[in-house]
């Protein structure tokens, strides 16, 4: 994959919901605030470290996340990459002097910003119509491509196959696969969370054991 491919699709559905909702949770297609706010809490708590840490936000969108960080004091130097312009943009407006990118970390001879941990938060929860192993595979060789540049470890979430229905937009994967895919081609040392009561569940994946 040498560009955006599968990813221009969710880039459009996100930024036609910033236009329609504006600089809130739902401007980035989470349903309420609430839920968003546990999402936040759960991607913080991949940090093992009480010392301050350098966090690459990953599909940052409109840098609610970094909102988050300031409010609880975590002490992360942050820094902020996506692939939508208007995004981007919206975030230097907000965050002067914070560095929000904008990457494809997949285009050829893209650099992959280097950080302690690397959060994708709301990345791969969503398929807009793309084919479910079209969307397997660039969520692979996202991660991928990413983990190395992670010195201590990743944090993503999915939508979860234990659940009432399963929609159609979303993107629902079996604990066991993506297990088999972190143990295979990313590291031993993971964790997967499914204890805050939303509909996904969430996945650390570390360079080393506790």
């Amino acid at each position: 994959m040498t560009d955006t491919g599968p990813f221009d699709a969710l880039v459009g559905h996100y930024e036609s919901c910033l236009a329609r909702h504006g600089d809130t949770p739902q401007g980035v297609d989470w349903p309420d605030a609430e839920g968003a706010a546990t999402r936040y809490r759960i991607m913080a708590e991949v940090v093992r470290e009480s010392d301050q840490v350098d966090l690459l936000d990953f599909g940052c969108g409109a840098g609610h996340f970094l909102d988050y960080l300031r409010h609880y004091n975590r002490k992360v130097r942050y820094r902020g990459l996506d692939l939508s312009a208007r995004f981007i943009d919206l975030c230097r407006r907000k965050y002067p002097g914070v560095a929000f990118d904008r990457i494809d970390v997949m285009a050829t001879g893209a650099a992959v910003p280097e950080a302690d941990y690397i959060i994708m938060n709301g990345v791969f929860t969503e398929r807009c119509g793309v084919a479910y192993e079209t969307m397997f595979d660039a969520m692979t060789e996202v991660l991928v491509k990413v983990f190395p540049h992670a010195r201590k470890g990743i944090a993503f979430n999915l939508m979860s196959k234990h659940v009432d229905w399963e929609r159609d937009d979303l993107f629902h994967v079996p604990y066991d696969r993506i297990g088999r895919f972190v143990v295979d081609q990313l590291s031993r040392h993971h964790l997967i969370r499914a204890d805050y009561g939303l509909f996904e569940y969430t996945v650390y994946v570390y360079k080393a054991g506790t």
